[in-house]
């Protein structure tokens, strides 16, 4: 048996939106791995945004090393993956009226968004496509554990059951034990891990060096990472690039589509009429996905009925639907309130506590300590009570 661990740290240095404690989460856990879980330094990586020494944390390189582990970890193994940073919602940018989807993200040290679609009138991911894709391949018999400390981030394991905490529709899980407390810690002693849309429009505006605004979203992400954006994005430009060329012309763009459709459709016709530009080049990886668009023609990247099998793994997200991920300032520096709520249970434990002793645990905490924030357990029945990233003798 192989334990390997991929672990991501973002504070965002000289963005608008920094953080402060997500490297100091992912570091602390990285001991923790070794000392308590027995994890080997070799098979860790360790990626933060802090140390030029690092692997950057991009949203190429933790698909790429989050796929690798994947990629070699047989049955029987343990992968734990650690993600420290900011969640967001991408709003829907299709145009027509009916499209009420989002995409869900955790984001990268480059703000390249690794998206889940969701519909506002669905309790499941439509596409989970960033994790969708890579665990696809992940061997049904490795012990795979998933920790967010971020927003947005409770389907990002489509195919699990929530266990522990508030779905989106309200609804509680099973295992859900009764935590109620008011918070009252003050707003200037925390951050909010969740990026909002119009900072990061304003990120991508200064990295495109073009203006951006709602409707121009993905196309900016687009062109500024191509080959390397999630599934959705490349769906969407294949979609809007479909219907400048089989829909009705410019002129009758603002009678077909709302403001937002026609901004989309706007920037991505002046690519394709640059002549500076090889559109087949520029198009080609958004038209390489295989990915059909749902009835209202949003970028849906995952077919009907393709969800991850249930054996994917188990997820513990920052908090609820309805609520933001902290970001606490401490003596010993600042941290995320999920993952050092975490630390505390494991070490006092010795490692041996299950999820749901975690995650109602980490309720516990966050209202011993006034925060607002409550964590989600999702995954199978019969991970509930199993140790959590892996069985200690």
């Amino acid at each position: 048996m192989v334990k390997r661990a991929v672990l991501v740290g973002c504070n965002y240095p000289g963005s608008r939106c920094p953080l402060r404690g997500c490297v100091n989460d992912v570091t602390n856990m990285n001991k923790l791995l070794i000392d308590v879980y027995g994890f080997e330094k070799k098979n860790i990586m360790f990626m933060v945004d802090t140390d030029e020494k690092s692997v950057k944390p991009t949203g190429k390189n933790i698909v790429h090393y989050l796929g690798k582990a994947i990629q070699v970890s047989k049955s029987g193994d343990v992968l734990y993956f650690h993600f420290s940073g900011h969640g967001g919602q991408i709003p829907a940018e299709s145009g027509d009226q009916e499209d009420d989807g989002e995409d869900e993200c955790i984001y990268p040290a480059d703000l390249n968004p690794m998206t889940e679609f969701r519909r506002r009138d669905s309790s499941l991911a439509c596409a989970d496509d960033t994790f969708r894709l890579l665990l696809a391949d992940l061997n049904p018999g490795v012990n795979f554990t998933f920790v967010s400390d971020s927003c947005h981030s409770g389907g990002l394991l489509d195919s699990q059951d929530l266990q522990v905490g508030m779905g989106e529709l309200g609804q509680v899980g099973k295992e859900t034990e009764a935590t109620s407390g008011e918070a009252s810690m003050r707003e200037e002693q925390k951050a909010d891990r969740r990026l909002p849309t119009e900072i990061l429009i304003q990120e991508l505006a200064d990295a495109s060096g073009r203006e951006v605004k709602l409707g121009t979203i993905r196309s900016t992400l687009y062109q500024l990472f191509r080959e390397d954006t999630s599934p959705t994005v490349k769906v969407f430009v294949k979609n809007m690039a479909g219907r400048l060329e089989d829909g009705p012309p410019p002129e009758d763009w603002e009678s077909s589509y709302n403001e937002v459709g026609v901004a989309a459709l706007t920037h991505l016709k002046e690519i394709w009429d640059d002549e500076t530009i090889d559109n087949d080049e520029y198009f080609r990886s958004a038209r390489a996905v295989d990915g059909p668009l749902n009835f209202n023609g949003h970028a849906n990247a995952k077919p009907d009925g393709q969800r991850l099998p249930p054996s994917t793994g188990t997820l513990v997200s920052g908090c609820q639907s309805n609520q933001t991920s902290a970001d606490v300032p401490g003596w010993g520096g600042a941290y995320g309130a999920l993952s050092n709520a975490i630390l505390k249970l494991v070490k006092h434990h010795s490692g041996k506590i299950t999820n749901k002793q975690l995650v109602n645990g980490c309720r516990e905490i966050m209202v011993e300590t006034q925060l607002d924030q409550r964590p989600c357990l999702y995954c199978t029945k019969e991970k509930v009570n199993a140790n959590f990233i892996c069985d200690l003798k």
